[in-house]
């Protein structure tokens, strides 16, 4: 974008030169004034020594601005920056004042010029539109503050989601707290007040509900699955069908989809071999340690020698979901599923396995038992590249093999986005990008206000420009001086994420955002999002919104792979004349016709989807002839 000056009325003060000659010239008349008072001249009213400063302020992109004149050093100079319509403003900038996008109002003048530059660039576009084509994209509700009418965060929902799921309401320790369980009887007494709010002003809202989650080893009450009320794996199946019955009951036709079980997996789980090694291993409370209440009462009285296992809470938990809430989609969901080569590979073979049971089991269903796989995505930007490397990737274009893990183009093989999304589709499974945040620093507690939300700072907050590292946490020194610009690295990363999102979209089913700004994440202190404490938009969310225009990419990034099948399934009839009939092969070609030209054009997904869809439907059609029939 090409920066331009801001006009200056008649009489203000002329362009400031970046090399200090004007600093100088002040000096040179002040010096000039002592000489001729020195042989008893009068010194011109021009040589008076100049103690004033100016404030030049560079403005790109429409917008209007103030704070620009001279000023004493110590001054007080107020600033404005108000963007055109459709526009937002991009901070300040400022090599004198070390600043990097710094959203601030005022700032005490300087002994010494000041250049202030300053960008407008167009609102991101509404995420819901621009991957309208593609999947549902949403966030969460954490609070009746959310959708306060005329909050900046009802505001951003509507603006920008279509799908929401609430961060604790519809928790099992939410919907039945451990005192609602009665410590004789065991008897339920559901509370779902919250949970309706939160659902009901979703639907009227228009937008879709993701239930999010029945059997957890977390934030769940402990007499459902412990002690005497449900300690054993007898006490603890029960219980679970009676919770799961309960809910999906209560919730029918309110949800598209469920996450069924969270988080059953150990942490770190690197490397899997599902050829030599068993998923159920490595569950939490298993050989390799982690906890679970679910899988402790399920290992209480199992009969081994009849084949049970712990493990078997899984199954359970997905039978029970699939009887209770046959119409909507269930899903299995976790953590750190871009260890493409360890957790990814355990959570597909748990999952396989899991269907492969079910379908032998109960081969009326024609359903897979679990449909989809949530990958959290709780990231590093330094830590989980979107790209697997050039031999797989399906963006070569974007990928550069020998990065480092930190820059543009980082990819990996056994440990990225885009590799993980690849096995768990050719598995059969559809994704969910569950709960995501892309987190600046570099290690869980490494961030530098620590974990205390009150000591929040945006990343361009001016008064803590340096602060980057903390402790022996350094990642960062030596590879940046100001932390403002993380925002730019974790815009692109973002850009790289929604470049490979798009790209495998066709198995995609939504995308949703843990939080909505860095201030109320639940991971504040990383700066995880898309949006400053204020609301004001990130340069991740223009990577978002567009992540061709960040990658330098002209066409839109589409999915074409369901329309290649398609064409290739097509192209393996009979298309001759032989063996469908004239009407119904016409129809078949024509749709071909149109198939291959949208993939030879490079057309939108919205074209990709419109013609596959069409070329499935004149398949679907195509009539066989009639026998030929011999004469008598």
């Amino acid at each position: 974008m090409t920066r331009l000056a801001t006009q200056r009325g008649v009489g203000g003060p002329e362009a400031v030169p970046r090399d200090g000659r004007r600093w100088a010239g002040r000096w040179i008349g002040a010096a000039t004034a002592v000489v001729l008072a020195a042989v008893g001249l009068a010194a011109p009213a021009s040589a008076v020594a100049d103690t004033t400063f100016d404030v030049d302020i560079r403005v790109s992109g429409p917008g209007k601005v103030t704070g620009e004149g001279s000023y004493e050093a110590g001054d007080t100079v107020q600033l404005t920056a108000t963007p055109a319509r459709s526009h937002v403003w991009g901070g300040w900038t400022s090599a004198e004042l070390d600043w990097i996008g710094a959203r601030v109002d005022s700032f005490t003048m300087p002994a010494g010029d000041v250049v202030l530059e300053t960008t407008f660039r167009r609102q991101m576009a509404p995420l819901k539109e621009v991957y309208r084509d593609y999947f549902d994209v949403g966030n969460i509700y954490s609070n009746p503050g959310t959708y306060q009418a005329g909050s900046p965060a009802s505001e951003t929902i509507a603006r920008h989601y279509n799908v929401m799921t609430a961060e604790n309401n519809m928790k099992p320790d939410q919907l039945l707290p451990n005192d609602n369980i009665d410590p004789v009887t065991g008897a339920f007494t559901f509370d779902f007040s919250a949970a309706d709010a939160f659902v009901d002003q979703t639907l009227a809202r228009g937008m879709k509900v993701h239930g999010h989650v029945l059997v957890w080893h977390g934030q769940s009450p402990p007499r459902i699955n412990s002690g005497t009320t449900g300690g054993t794996r007898a006490q603890a199946k029960a219980n679970m069908e009676r919770y799961i019955k309960e809910v999906l009951t209560h919730f029918r036709g309110r949800t598209v989809s469920w996450d069924v079980v969270n988080e059953a997996f150990v942490d770190g789980l690197a490397e899997f071999d599902p050829e030599t090694q068993d998923w159920r291993d490595f569950l939490r409370g298993g050989p390799n340690g982690g906890f679970s209440n679910w899988y402790n009462a399920y290992a209480n009285g199992a009969d081994t020698a009849a084949g049970e296992h712990p493990a078997d809470f899984l199954y359970d938990a997905f039978v029970y979901a699939r009887t209770y809430g046959p119409e909507t989609r269930l899903e299995y969901n976790d953590f750190n599923v871009f260890q493409s080569e360890g957790k990814a590979q355990a959570i597909i073979a748990m999952a396989t396995d899991l269907n492969a049971r079910y379908a032998a089991e109960h081969p009326e269903d024609p359903r897979p038992l679990v449909e989809a796989l949530g990958m959290q995505s709780h990231n590093y930007i330094n830590q989980t590249p979107a790209f697997a490397c050039s031999d797989l990737t399906r963006l070569p274009r974007l990928v550069e093999d020998s990065a480092q893990e930190w820059q543009p183009g980082a990819c990996s093989d056994e440990a990225s986005v885009e590799r993980s999304i690849q096995l768990i589709i050719e598995a059969g499974f559809s994704v969910s990008i569950s709960e995501l945040d892309l987190q600046v620093w570099e290690a869980w507690n490494g961030q530098p206000e620590g974990d205390d939300r009150s000591a929040y700072r945006d990343l361009t907050d001016p008064s803590v420009k340096d602060r980057i590292s903390r402790g022996e946490f350094d990642y960062w020194v030596g590879k940046i001086e100001n932390r403002a610009e993380l925002e730019a690295i974790q815009a692109q990363r973002f850009a790289e994420y929604f470049a490979v999102y798009k790209k495998y979209s066709t198995d995609i089913n939504r995308v949703t955002f843990w939080g909505l700004t860095d201030q109320l994440s639940w991971r504040s202190t990383h700066n995880p999002l898309i949006f400053n404490s204020d609301f004001s938009e990130k340069l991740g969310a223009a990577a978002v919104a567009d992540p061709e225009g960040w990658l330098g990419i002209r066409k839109p990034i589409t999915d074409t792979s369901a329309l290649e099948e398609t064409v290739a399934q097509a192209e393996a009839l009979d298309l001759r004349g032989h063996t469908y009939t004239g009407k119904s092969l016409g129809a078949v070609k024509k749709a071909l016709g149109g198939a291959k030209a949208a993939l030879a054009k490079g057309a939108s997904q919205a074209k990709v989807n419109e013609a596959t869809a069409a070329l499935v439907a004149a398949v679907a059609a195509l009539e066989r002839k009639e026998p030929h029939r011999p004469r008598k």
